[in-house]
């Protein structure tokens, strides 16, 4: 099965072109550009640059959310186009189950950490064989205090991931050795962790009609007709 994943959910862009054994490719950059102009571009290029073409991909997966409410949208748009127009299946993974397979290999409880507003963050806790992950609580959007709790509850290694990382470990964690960062390299969102997930869970892939957003909290417009 080959597999492309596409990851729009915060300043990263990032794809990936895999099939069952090997990475065939992977992009990924910090942009200040917006992901619907460097998105498809990179698709194309990556593609292209491994030898294959969009018609040999079997599955599409994106980053669902949580994240940026316009990232995600623009994710989620070009996986569904693609998907509708082809025929191809999809999926839709978690951004902080994404974010825990960048550190699969390790044997230790992930705790995946992404900024929501001032010391408000996106949080999941995760579980790693070293092969698979599993979760351990669902994916919500909290109070940093809940996740010293949460993580003071683990036993064993626990590795920060996410672009809250490094201040949730300076903020909660300083003199806890149990609770490590892990390496820049993999602390932030990267395409390749998306295929990652559905290799792991073929399960996940669906129709495109069924793939939608997961922000976790409502967007602007919500609370505004709310007022």
């Amino acid at each position: 099965m080959l597999v492309l994943g596409i990851d729009t959910s915060g300043k990263v862009a990032s794809v990936a072109l895999r099939d069952d054994s090997v990475l065939l490719g992977e992009t990924t950059f910090l942009t200040k550009l917006t992901h619907s102009q460097v998105i498809l571009p990179l698709v194309n290029k990556l593609v292209s640059d491994c030898g294959k073409t969009i018609d040999d991909i079997d599955a599409f997966v994106c980053a669902n959310g949580p994240g940026s409410y316009t990232g995600l949208r623009i994710g989620i748009a070009a996986v569904k186009g693609i998907c509708f127009a082809s025929g191809k299946k999809c999926a839709g993974v978690s951004t902080l189950e994404a974010l825990a397979y960048n550190s699969v290999c390790s044997k230790a409880v992930i705790c995946s950490v992404m900024k929501a507003r001032q010391d408000i963050a996106y949080f999941g806790l995760y579980s790693s064989d070293g092969s698979r992950i599993s979760k351990l609580s669902d994916d919500n959007v909290c109070d940093i205090s809940y996740i010293s709790e949460a993580v003071n509850k683990t036993e064993g290694d626990v590795i920060l991931v996410g672009d809250y990382a490094e201040e949730i470990k300076q903020r909660l964690f300083p003199e806890n050795e149990r609770v490590r960062l892990a390496p820049v390299s993999l602390r932030l969102q990267k395409a390749s962790s998306l295929c990652e997930a559905v290799f792991a869970d073929p399960g996940k892939l669906t129709d495109a009609d069924n793939l939608n957003a997961s922000y976790l909290q409502i967007t602007k417009a919500e609370k505004d007709l709310k007022k």
